[in-house]
């Protein structure tokens, strides 16, 4: 999000923008983000303006104006997704739709990141089981060998630790980018929303053989196949 500026604050396409109370108009505004658009919020004047470019830097823009409470939900949100639809300078800058298709990417490898440090976290917590098990049976046989009881001991302690290590700085990381507490099923859940979103921005730039549009398309690809192969980790769990 953009710095404020007066009263007005600044929502981009890559961040969540504030939730509208009626569902048509959620929904409108899921296809304003993921076509670029931005929104500016006045405070007390409703719920914004919703914009296909920042209006502050002087280029043509498309405006919607967003109302908190529209007579007519349905047909707000219907306008509302028109004007996305049919706004000429969507694709004028190609760069700012790589741009974001990028940045979709870049959430949907930090997802990932928390998803698998989540998996490799409980990994580490059912080995500091098996750890602390091995030694208890140790302590029960006959000719109790200490030195072993104590390094199994130690591993189970260490194992433990990596553990907690793991399962919190995943969901530090996690929470950055989806803003709330969560499991490695639905970091992988939302890494793949923001995939099937950047492929949407790419299928709708025009000159697909543009090299960059080819790099960003060979990314998805990368992150997909990270996807396949976390839901793989997920089903054996």
């Amino acid at each position: 999000m953009a710095p404020p500026s007066g009263d007005d604050l600044w929502y981009g396409p890559e961040v969540q923008w504030p939730r509208h109370q009626y569902q048509p108009v959620r929904d409108a505004v899921e296809v304003a983000r993921s076509a670029g658009w931005h929104l500016r919020q006045t405070r007390g004047h409703g719920y914004g303006r919703a914009f296909c470019r920042r209006a502050d830097r002087g280029s043509a823009v498309c405006k919607v104006i967003i109302n908190t409470t529209p007579e007519r939900p349905e047909n707000h949100g219907k306008d509302f997704r028109r004007a996305v639809r049919d706004c000429p300078h969507h694709f004028a800058d190609q760069s700012s739709d790589l741009n974001h298709a990028h940045r979709l990417l870049d959430g949907a490898d930090k997802l990932l990141n928390a998803a698998e440090g989540l998996i490799e976290g409980e990994a580490r917590r059912h080995d500091s089981q098996k750890a602390w098990l091995r030694a208890q049976e140790l302590l029960t046989e006959a000719e109790v060998n200490a030195a072993e009881v104590e390094r199994v001991m130690d591993l189970a302690q260490q194992f433990d630790e990596e553990a907690r290590r793991l399962t919190h700085g995943s969901w530090i990381a996690g929470m950055e980018v989806s803003g709330a507490d969560g499991t490695a099923t639905t970091y992988t859940a939302g890494a793949e929303e923001r995939v099937t979103e950047a492929s949407g921005v790419a299928a709708r730039i025009p000159n697909q053989e543009d090299p960059k549009l080819v790099a960003l398309k060979g990314r998805v690809v990368t992150v997909k196949g990270r996807i396949t192969q976390v839901k793989l980790h997920l089903s054996q769990t």
